[in-house]
């Protein structure tokens, strides 16, 4: 129990370090791209601190880096094996396969179901459900709209449900990945609640298969979904 209690002090520790690294470095990045656009120091300085939403994005991608960089130093300086870390995070090649990725593709059909079924019960019931997703990528830039697709995924099963579901258990691990998604004010908190139960299936999934590579592929698929039908609706 002890031995537990202090890698997870250690994990939370990288954790930590990590993001407020990750965002200081990012908040430098974004100030020499300011430079580099031919504004001058002063100048540059007043746009970083008063593009707050631009910075907000930028911010937002450093913490997803954080997540996979702190799992991977966490497993090989902390929680070590003489396994590869790829391999233990279910990320090896061998791990890449169609039945995986068809798994990936059942489990965003399941997703979708339950925001369809979502939407005719509001519907029916006559309440407007508002998820709040689109209005949260509506102006962010391509990159942007490209990493939440892309990268973002990727950094978060490696987190979540790589490093987690195989040592706090699955509930625990969704309810992790679920709790940032209140910051999104959704209508009867919806996101949380799919959240949690995208956790719990890719979790349930992760720990059957021991590969990575389902999660990521559904994790992809939705969060294509909004940018999609953002694209969709601004052309």
């Amino acid at each position: 129990m002890q031995s537990k209690a202090k890698k997870a002090a250690y994990f939370a520790l990288i954790l930590f370090s990590i993001m407020f690294l990750f965002s200081v470095a990012a908040e430098g990045i974004y100030y020499m791209y300011l430079l580099a656009t031919g504004a001058g120091a002063q100048a540059a300085y007043q746009l970083l601190q008063s593009n707050t939403t631009m910075l907000e994005y930028v911010l937002t991608a450093a913490t997803s880096f954080s997540f996979s960089a702190a799992a991977l130093l966490y497993l090989r300086f902390v929680d070590k094996s003489r396994k590869p870390v790829h391999a233990r995070l279910g990320l090896s090649a061998g791990r890449l396969t169609l039945g995986n990725v068809g798994l990936g593709i059942l489990l965003f059909a399941i997703v979708l179901a339950f925001e369809a079924l979502v939407s005719v019960i509001g519907g029916e019931a006559g309440i407007s459900i508002q998820t709040n997703v689109n209005l949260l990528l509506a102006g962010a830039p391509t990159w942007f709209l490209i990493f939440t697709v892309f990268i973002a995924p990727i950094n978060e099963e490696v987190l979540f449900r790589g490093l987690m579901v195989p040592r706090i258990g699955i509930v625990a691990s969704a309810i992790l990945f679920a709790l940032p998604h209140m910051t999104y004010d959704s209508t009867f908190a919806i996101e949380v609640i799919a959240a949690l139960l995208f956790g719990v299936l890719a979790g349930y999934v992760y720990k059957r298969t021991g590969s990575l590579y389902a999660s990521i592929t559904a994790h992809m698929l939705v969060n294509a979904l909004p940018v999609l039908t953002l694209l969709l609706l601004s052309a």
